[in-house]
């Protein structure tokens, strides 16, 4: 059995579901919850098949006025004469006082010290204005610019990313941190959306960096207009890793809504062309499996599932191939046997796409339904 601290505060995780977890992490139960996390923030992260250690380095619990500090940092944010903050701001982010984790991970662009930049989840997240049914479920900190995350991780994970790459770690190395070695060794790094999303892949032993949303990963700059005024660019902590000949693999959520995926695969494709740019080798995880995320896929199907989709990833010029070979809706209909058959086309039906391999009587079933249209007198 786990150990009870582990999942000290909280009930929701089964039996079954603790037995998973204990066997994607490999048994790492003795680290029992901080003080400064809350269990269901411990949970949390922990049902995302991330290491122990590195959520107790990552993540905080906030509530009160303390959780204002972490996101209006910014000299931009709207202030009274008194430095308050204005009314607006206060009632829009009126919630934050309630329970939330904070994780943001350390700045290869300040010495790897802890970065300001991060995010914040609320337990009771606001309503998005633009989609009154849907939540804002992430806080970034107000007028800053989105970053990514490079979370600290435990001397533990550091080995098991180095003996997968089979890198030495020096007295020098240690002293300046496991990003800095990243940097220094071209180690190749998986590029993910969301934190615990990183996590699970750091627990896995890939030096994964983690990005706010699919298309935080580069910028184009606008005027006061919101009009693009020049070229995409790499946000600069990607740019830094950027280094000649290194290999970055694209590993973001398995969608399926056809709007979600055409976004998707837009900043697929603008991400690696900027690496590529940047003489980086690019290669993009696909699987068939229904879990959305990689740490459901690591949760739901194991690690070595995982590891298998890693390996297996596409170069871009193959992802373009399957992308262009692949249906943009879900099928209604799909049938396992020798023949088509005979077609159920419903009466208010307009448009009807049929995938069916050579051979199997496409011809055979479309004659009747020709036959009854050329009667009816329809082109």
């Amino acid at each position: 059995m786990l150990n009870n601290q582990l999942f000290e505060g909280t009930s929701v995780i089964s039996s079954n579901r603790a037995l998973q977890l204990h066997e994607v992490l490999g048994g790492c139960e003795t680290i029992s919850r901080p003080l400064h996390i809350e269990g269901t923030h411990w949970n949390e992260w922990l049902a995302s098949a991330v290491d122990p250690g590195i959520i107790a380095l990552n993540v905080v619990s906030v509530s009160g006025r303390t959780a204002y500090d972490y996101l209006f940092y910014s000299q931009n944010v709207p202030r009274r004469n008194d430095g308050r903050l204005r009314d607006g701001v206060l009632k829009k982010y009126h919630h934050i006082e309630g329970r939330s984790w904070w994780c943001n991970g350390v700045d290869p662009l300040n010495d790897y010290s802890p970065m300001d930049w991060g995010c914040m989840k609320p337990d009771r997240p606001r309503r998005d204005p633009n989609k009154v049914s849907k939540f804002i479920k992430y806080e970034h900190p107000l007028r800053v610019p989105t970053r990514a995350f490079f979370l600290a991780v435990t001397d533990e994970i550091w080995s098991s990313i180095a003996a997968r790459y089979d890198k030495p770690i020096s007295d020098c190395d240690r002293a300046l941190g496991f990003w800095h070695w990243v940097w220094k060794y071209n180690i190749p790094v998986v590029i993910c959306e969301g934190a615990k999303k990183a996590g699970a892949l750091l627990t896995l032993g890939y030096a994964a960096i983690a990005l706010p949303g699919v298309n935080s990963g580069y910028r184009n700059l606008k005027d006061e207009f919101g009009i693009p005024t020049g070229e995409r660019h790499l946000i600069p902590e990607l740019q830094h890793f950027a280094t000649l000949g290194r290999k970055f693999t694209v590993c973001f959520d398995h969608d399926t809504k056809p709007e979600t995926i055409q976004r998707v695969n837009i900043a697929i494709a603008q991400t690696t062309k900027l690496l590529t740019a940047s003489h980086c080798q690019v290669l993009i995880t696909e699987w068939n499996y229904p879990e959305k995320g990689i740490d459901d896929l690591i949760i739901a199907r194991g690690s070595d599932v995982a590891h298998e989709v890693i390996s297996l990833a596409l170069t871009y010029e193959q992802w373009q191939v399957k992308s262009y070979n692949r249906l943009s809706y879900e099928p209604a209909l799909t049938l396992n046997q020798r023949y088509l058959g005979e077609l159920a086309i419903p009466d208010d039906a307009k448009l009807i796409l049929l995938k069916s391999p050579k051979g199997t009587g496409k011809t055979e079933s479309l004659i009747a339904i020709v036959a009854e249209a050329i009667a009816n007198g329809q082109p």
